[in-house]
């Protein structure tokens, strides 16, 4: 290989002098340019010769078939070029010359920015190639991209169960997100320019390796992955970073992609071209470090048999995530006293003939008056729960919510609705929580 290369490249200077350098679009993925910003291009990309693109080109050279002869002697390295290659359930061609010119021609150009053979650029290029192409298993990484979500600083990743990594996406990952519409871009400065706000690109993911084969040895009956296997840990995740965070975040369309420096194996990133849901930019979930382990409990708590099976907390849960995700305040509030009402109009122990609002705020205030995450006396949970519920029925029968007055669970007047409901929102996040604790406990 090194003969062949050191051919190569003498004819280029011989007959090419210096290599050109430029930037170039790329219309199959997207470059980081910032921490917001993508393009569609490419720089410093080495303009290969004409000659250079005809996939025959290296068979132009004497030294080329000793290579082809030592390929061909290697019971695996002849069933991995000159066909098809990948895992079982996504095949692409493989052609010698043109694996040759892209990962080992092309980056030694790169590197000595010349025509000319440099033995580290070689041993560098040639060792990832003499690694990957007989690889036996090849990894691809599902994605699950997140919007409306962030953590604080010193948050690397966060480990769940089953192989899950909560983490921030790889450039990669992000240009496949981009390109499959599953995280939100904004166009900038022209069609080849976008920019994906920082809390849009951190995602759920999942690591898993999968046989090499061609289609030489390809099983008879070829399997696929499971469609849509972290449906529902995205789903939980997400409940569970709002029961502890707050904020609005949501998962999007599940990805599949290889890791950004493996050598590729014949698989590109695929999606599954799901519904989007709804989030509100202006409130994004931000996990704080000292959240974390909170947030882990509240995952594997909503992962219990008897939380699954407990209809109230279920119908519960649903409605605090799609007030979560609701950029409308009357909405959000209407959802969270349907939240409170599930909660605590049948809990055991309250009287049977009390009003419903009685109920909800005897029921809220029993729950969570030592709470010390709200750290609030029953008084103040007695008279925001009341007012909330007056809110909402104003908005159910038609009365402007606007002639109540308004304050915040402090106590502190408010002329803004979404401050109340705010804090709606984070008595009843703890009153699930809790009462999630107490379903498993019981």
């Amino acid at each position: 290989m090194g003969q062949l290369m050191a051919a190569v490249l003498g004819d280029l200077a011989a007959r090419d002098g210096v290599p050109v350098f430029a930037t170039v679009p790329d219309v199959g993925e997207w470059h980081r340019h910032g921490q917001e910003s993508f393009v569609a291009i490419r720089r410093d990309v080495w303009q290969r010769p004409a000659r250079v693109t005809d996939y025959r080109f290296l068979d132009t050279f004497a030294e080329m078939a000793a290579v082809r002869a030592v390929v061909a002697a290697d019971e695996v390295q002849r069933s991995r070029v000159d066909c098809l290659v990948g895992v079982e359930f996504a095949l692409t061609l493989r052609q010698l010359g043109p694996t040759l010119v892209k990962h080992v021609l092309e980056p030694m150009v790169a590197a000595a920015r010349g025509y000319r053979f440099d033995q580290d650029a070689f041993d560098a290029a040639y060792s990832r190639l003499e690694d990957g192409l007989p690889a036996t298993r090849a990894r691809l990484v599902e994605v699950v991209p997140l919007t409306a979500f962030t953590p604080t600083a010193g948050i690397e990743a966060v480990t769940l169960p089953d192989g899950l990594v909560l983490q921030a996406m790889s450039d990669r990952q992000v240009s496949a997100a981009i390109g499959y519409l599953a995280v939100p871009i904004a166009f900038a400065g022209g069609p080849n320019s976008v920019t994906v706000s920082r809390f849009h690109q951190w995602a759920l993911t999942r690591c898993t390796s999968y046989p090499v084969c061609s289609n030489m040895d390809v099983p008879a009956q070829p399997t696929t992955p499971e469609a849509g296997a972290l449906v529902e840990p995205a789903s939980r995740l997400v409940a569970a970073l709002r029961l502890v965070s707050g904020g609005s975040v949501t998962a999007t369309r599940a990805i599949r992609c290889p890791p950004d420096d493996d050598f590729p194996q014949g698989t590109g990133p695929t999606a599954s071209l799901s519904a989007l849901p709804a989030f509100d930019e202006d409130r994004p979930t931000i996990l704080g470090r000292e959240q974390v382990e909170a947030m882990r409990e509240v995952y594997d708590l909503l992962a219990h048999p008897a939380v699954r099976e407990d209809r109230g907390l279920q119908t519960a849960l649903r409605r605090l995530v799609l007030a979560g995700a609701d950029r409308v305040p009357t909405d959000r509030l209407i959802d969270l006293i349907v939240c409170a009402e599930v909660l605590f109009i049948k809990l055991p122990g309250l009287p049977a003939d009390r009003w419903k609002q009685d109920k909800i705020v005897d029921g809220a205030t029993a729950l969570l008056a030592d709470d010390p995450v709200l750290q609030a006396p029953p008084e103040r949970l007695d008279a925001l729960l009341r007012l909330g519920y007056r809110l909402r029925n104003d908005e159910m029968h038609g009365d402007d919510p606007g002639r109540q007055e308004l304050h915040t669970l402090t106590g502190q007047p408010t002329d803004r609705l979404s401050a109340v409901v705010d804090d709606i929102e984070r008595v009843l996040r703890r009153a699930l929580v809790r009462l999630l604790s107490r379903a498993v406990e019981q």
